[in-house]
């Protein structure tokens, strides 16, 4: 069953790899993160490597302070990440990883978004892919 995590208390054992701080919103500490995205990084963690979150829940506020989505953006959904890039060889691994998994997918020089938005969720426009 899916669900969303909001007490570090509550993270599941098998996503051994990464800790509840990672995903929390820098602004308030809030942490809403669902599930269904958790188990995605755990599976691609154990793919591809170590994966560095550089972004994960964000609350409205901050979420207007930092993106051009305002207070409703992907991030305020607990189903958006951004995950680190080091090179253009592990963009490429990431993407061609994440593509066919998720239904956005934002590539920058530093960073690619992934998240699991549908019409549901707000998100009429998906599946989706962009560049920043």
């Amino acid at each position: 069953m899916s669900t969303f995590i909001k007490e570090p208390g509550d993270w599941d054992p098998r996503w051994e790899n990464f800790k509840p701080e990672e995903f929390k919103c820098s602004h308030c500490q809030a942490l809403n993160i669902h599930s269904d995205i958790m188990d995605l990084l755990q599976e691609a963690r154990g793919e591809l490597g170590p994966l560095s979150i550089t972004s994960g829940y964000r609350c409205g506020i901050h979420n207007a302070q930092v993106s051009k989505t305002g207070i409703e953006g992907p991030h305020t959904t607990g189903k958006a990440v951004d995950i680190s890039v080091r090179d253009s060889q592990h963009r490429k691994q990431l993407i061609t990883y994440f593509a066919p998994l998720v239904t956005g997918l934002g590539i920058a020089k530093s960073f690619i978004h992934v998240d699991l938005l549908n019409a549901e969720d707000g998100f009429e426009m998906r599946p989706n892919s962009w560049v920043y």
